[in-house]
């Protein structure tokens, strides 16, 4: 039988060894201490009062290729004149140095997306017959940079391959001789071609085809592109698309209210995309979160989620025009306990309906394939088949754009293999860590062309991230000495327990319970781990009936042990330690509750005791208990339950009798039992047939007598723990009013799930922790600093 704090006395310690708090391989160059990292500079709630003014003013970067659209529009009573000529002039000043237009500061990626925003201008320019100056210095830099035009390390729009050959025969039109190789112009052409016949543009049946409209000029069939107008009055969002349905179709008055809208606001230049208030608003959310530090500003981030939550239930277009928000929005919402059906994703829950049903509302493919891969995670109940129908063609996708490289920068790359990673069995913590790392201030998103926003790409964010990070990491490296005390009190050594698995019982739930709040809960689950551990070895080892006998009546005299004795020396180093420590957790449970919970929490206790001894039983009778009979034990020996009614005394706010005794944590904790249970058998039962102990799935393979093999046994118990799983993440998520049961409670049992998860899904990780032990130096004592590009 393990417990989650059970391991082998095989592992050597050679390569890994615990000096002065400090955890360090053979080479100590890669642990580094530096006390001038970013937090020493941080003014934090100053930083803090900024980003919470940040949600109140969302913020766009202009986009000059969407300028130009907009500025070459005519006038209604003049044609020969531009109809907003406020975004000519904003084009006419804001040329780059270089005679380039594009996103400033640019990036070495976006070449290609600079050469279209700068034929875009150039048009625009030369349809009015100004700035000659700017647009022969805008022709030079096309000249110089046409090398991007095919190079595969060049990001650009989905768009470009049908949008930039079509305003090269533009140009011709306006007498404009762009500076290109007749036989790229050739190639260019020969990809347009493709692309149109592909996805059928010239006769606008696709919907992919109308999100690059201002691509194909007169040859849209624009009656039909207008059937799908907005009720904001723009073609999917887009200023150029819209702007194109002016230039070259008719003065449809809602286009030129919608585009009027957005230079109400913006003045002279007008954004890739519009509106955009929510989108950028989920992504900010989403960002805060992967920073880990979101829990800082959960009233500004629950005014997000219930307005988000208000136009998802009226099935809004801002919502919806976009498949990667409406995924994010899902996904989001269903983590904060907002009630969301996964209906809404059905159109996209195979590859094919994906690709058929993506119209001009999808800015960009990989982004939403992503987006829904993260959302397909959070299937919990039986009408979620859809989500797990997207998920299995989402991960094929997404594994395959890791293997072809394709281009994805550092940070996105990232997020795909963040994202491919089992959601039940991540370390918050580390993963916070690897996103403040790869985050770039300087860094964009992509639509039309590529913008950037402060709600999203802040330096604020990565200052008070790392500050926060930083700070978490002093408070457990305080809690880690505090363990180290305690285990040396407790002669934790001479039960054959070495220091190491003072940082693998603590660092799994300090990864996901982090905050400084948090610090008793944190040390009273990795106590009652460390605890199982020499309690399990007590019983697995088959101490003599003797010692297991004494120690449980120990256990039950409890205050009257010196006049009960020790029958060895064992059992009075572990009885002493388990005294101490009990009562310890009694005394900071009743300060938190208010009351007297010592005998609930020795009860728990007790009952681990008596179901190991039952275990013994079976095993000295060579007995095999039915699969009903052996969960009710083995769901008890795991102190699962024990661990978790003991932490969440120290977590919570007071809980009444009625709480603790409700159904709902009852049903809550059992789930979580039955998952901690099955991963571990499903990782233990070829050592245990060995050892001829009870496993669920050698008791499914003796009981079939011969009819069922290891491996569907194996299958048998992964769909059990698979139904678990998810009844245990509805609980979490799905709010009832009728619930009593905090959501700090909640979700400590689903974060115990996670960690057996990460304990167990690959292997005993407590038994072989070369898996753990690389994060604990990044997670507690290396700190966060600036990188040059954060700087």
């Amino acid at each position: 039988m393990l417990h989650i704090g059970s391991r082998s006395k095989t592992i050597s310690l050679s390569d890994y060894k615990v000096t002065n708090g400090y955890v360090f391989h053979h080479r100590p160059s890669i642990v580094r201490c530096n006390c001038n990292h970013a937090s020493s500079s941080v003014r934090p709630q100053e930083v803090k009062e900024r980003i919470r003014k940040i949600f109140g003013k969302i913020e766009i970067s202009p986009s000059c290729y969407d300028t130009a659209w907009v500025a070459m529009v005519p006038s209604r009573d003049e044609p020969k004149q531009p109809c907003f000529a406020q975004c000519l002039d904003w084009i006419l000043e804001n040329q780059r140095e270089d005679g380039s237009w594009g996103l400033s500061p640019t990036h070495s990626f976006l070449v290609k997306d600079s050469l279209s925003s700068t034929l875009a201008c150039l048009l625009a320019l030369s349809k009015w017959s100004v700035g000659h100056k700017l647009v022969q210095r805008g022709l030079d830099y096309i000249g110089r940079q046409s090398w991007s035009i095919d190079n595969k390390g060049q990001i650009s729009a989905a768009g470009f391959d049908i949008i930039f050959p079509s305003m090269i025969k533009y140009a011709g039109e306006l007498n404009l001789n762009v500076p290109l190789d007749q036989s790229l112009v050739n190639v260019l052409f020969q990809k347009q071609d493709s692309a149109m016949e592909r996805n059928d543009l010239r006769e606008c049946k696709t919907n992919p085809a109308y999100y690059y409209a201002e691509g194909l000029g007169k040859l849209c069939q624009w009656e039909e592109l207008m059937t799908y107008q907005k009720k904001n009055g723009s073609l999917f969002n887009s200023p150029a698309t819209t702007a194109a349905a002016l230039i070259f179709h008719c003065n449809d008055d809602k286009c030129l209210g919608y585009i009027n809208s957005i230079l109400k606001q913006h003045k002279n230049w007008v954004p890739t995309i519009y509106p955009t208030t929510i989108r950028i608003r989920l992504q900010m959310v989403d960002t805060l979160q992967k920073l880990g530090m979101d829990r800082h500003f959960e009233a500004e981030i629950r005014n997000v989620l219930d307005e988000t939550y208000r136009l998802w239930a009226q099935k809004d277009e801002e919502v919806f025009s976009d498949v990667a928000y409406g995924a994010m929005a899902f996904r989001l919402l269903r983590m904060c306990n907002f009630e969301v059906s996964s209906e809404e994703l059905a159109r996209f829950k195979g590859q094919e309906h994906f690709i058929n049903s993506l119209n001009a509302q999808c800015t960009n493919r990989e982004d939403a394939i992503l987006e829904l891969h993260q959302a397909s995670q959070l299937a919990f109940d039986e009408k979620d088949n859809i989500l797990d129908e997207i998920s299995t063609w989402t991960r094929a996708f997404l594994q395959q754009e890791l293997l072809e490289e394709n281009n994805l920068d550092r940070m996105s790359q990232n997020e795909v293999e963040h994202a491919l990673r089992n959601f039940s069995a991540t370390l918050e913590r580390a993963e916070n860590r690897r996103y403040i790392e790869s985050y770039d201030v300087n860094m964009f998103k992509f639509s039309k062309t590529a913008y950037r926003s402060p709600n999203i790409y802040n330096r604020d964010f990565i200052l008070f991230s790392m500050h926060d990070f930083n700070i978490c990491q002093t408070v457990h490296q305080q809690d880690i000495q505090e363990l180290k005390r305690w285990y040396e009190d407790c002669k934790l050594d001479q039960l054959g327990i070495s220091p190491k698995y003072i940082y693998t019982s603590y660092m799994p739930m300090s990864s996901l319970l982090f905050g400084p709040e948090f610090s008793d809960a944190r040390s009273v689950f990795a106590k009652y781990v460390l605890l199982t551990t020499p309690l399990d070895d007590f019983f697995d080892e088959l101490a003599s009936q003797e010692e297991l006998l004494n120690l449980i009546e120990l256990v039950k005299g409890w205050n009257r042990y010196s006049t009960i004795g020790y029958v060895s020396e064992r059992v009075e180093i572990l009885f002493l330690a388990i005294y101490k420590t009990f009562n310890e957790f009694a005394a900071k449970a009743e300060i938190m509750q208010g009351r007297c919970v010592k005998d609930q929490i020795f009860d728990l206790f007790l009952d681990v005791l008596n179901c190991m001894m039952r275990e013994v039983e079976w095993w000295r009778e060579e007995k095999t208990p039915s699969v009903e009979e052996y969960l009710s034990i083995a769901c008890v020996t795991i102190a699962v339950k024990a661990i978790l009614f003991t932490t969440q005394y120290v977590l919570a706010p007071k809980l009444s009798e009625e709480v603790i005794k409700s159904a709902e944590l009852g049903e809550i904790c059992k789930c979580t039992t039955m998952v901690c249970r099955l991963l571990n058998d499903t990782q233990t039962y070829k050592k245990e047939k060995e050892e001829r102990s009870s496993n669920i799935v050698n008791i499914l393979v003796t009981q079939s007598e011969g009819t069922v093999s290891e491996e569907e046994a194996v299958e048998q118990v992964k769909e059990m723990l698979e139904m678990n799983r998810r009844k245990l993440l509805r609980m979490v998520l799905h709010k009832k009013e009728s619930s009593q049961l905090p959501q700090v409670c909640k979700d400590l049992f689903w974060n115990t799930s996670k960690v057996a998860h990460i304990l167990y899904s690959n292997g005993n990780e407590f038994r072989s922790p070369e898996g753990l032990k690389s994060n604990i130096n990044t997670l507690f004592y290396k700190p966060v600093d600036l990188s040059p590009k954060q700087a």
